[in-house]
């Protein structure tokens, strides 16, 4: 049996607290097999030939998930209703994906770029949400930049609406997941946005019930900056 790295371990374990949570009512979860390192599946023009000049993060190569990783969860009464959802896949499956089809149906020669560039990282495969974290995969950048889209009219000019950058590298996203652990809204909590913008303001609820809750259900993690960050968004 393979030894699971640190961000493994800790993701196993993150998987296990929702599931013995007693204020938790976890609806699905994946944990799949262990399969090749981001580093084992190189050189990337064998998925892309413009990949020639494309450098994944060190860290990527060094310490991230070789499986996919997966749960869907809300939580149970009396708490207030607060809910969560998130998808790694495994690297195999992250540089693999194709072109987005959607890029081809847009007119903006930008846009169409931006998307052809993106490869999800993250999704919400059970709810139907329409959330996708991804990965911007352009040649001769360190770090790779990491985008979030929504079923929301966020609008961040002159990229397509929708999408917004998040203020983390692949590994600190999933880092931030084991915090998080996929609850509705937070990657707005590491953009640049505010929750007074209408296309947003129906998330504050969720977040706010949700960081209240959390520390009492997960005790050995500190939400105090999560909280933080969601003030400064108000």
């Amino acid at each position: 049996m393979q030894q699971l790295n640190q961000l493994e371990a800790r993701h196993t374990s993150s998987l296990a607290d929702l599931r013995s949570s007693e204020h938790a009512n976890l609806l699905d979860e994946r944990l799949g097999d262990i399969g090749p390192r981001f580093g084992d599946i190189e050189p990337l023009t064998m998925f892309h030939e413009e990949w020639s000049e494309l450098r994944l993060d060190p860290e990527m190569h060094s310490d991230s998930l070789r499986f996919e990783v997966a749960a869907h969860w809300e939580s149970t009464p009396p708490l207030p209703r607060f809910s969560g959802e998130y998808r790694i896949p495994a690297p195999m499956e992250i540089v693999s994906q194709g072109t987005d089809p959607s890029a081809s149906m847009l007119n903006d020669d930008f846009h169409r770029e931006f998307v052809s560039e993106l490869r999800y990282f993250d999704n919400s495969y059970a709810s139907g949400r329409g959330f996708m974290s991804y990965l911007r995969m352009v040649p001769n950048s360190s770090p790779l930049q990491v985008w979030f889209s929504a079923l929301v009219g966020t609008n961040f000019p002159p990229y397509p609406p929708g999408y917004v950058r998040l203020d983390l590298t692949y590994n600190e996203y999933l880092s931030a997941l084991l915090l998080t652990k996929g609850l509705y809204g937070w990657q707005y909590l590491y953009a640049d946005v505010s929750f007074g913008d209408p296309a947003l303001e129906h998330l504050t609820e969720c977040l706010r019930n949700g960081l209240d809750a959390l520390p009492d259900m997960f005790p050995g993690w500190d939400y105090t900056s999560l909280s933080q960050r969601l003030e400064a968004r108000l």
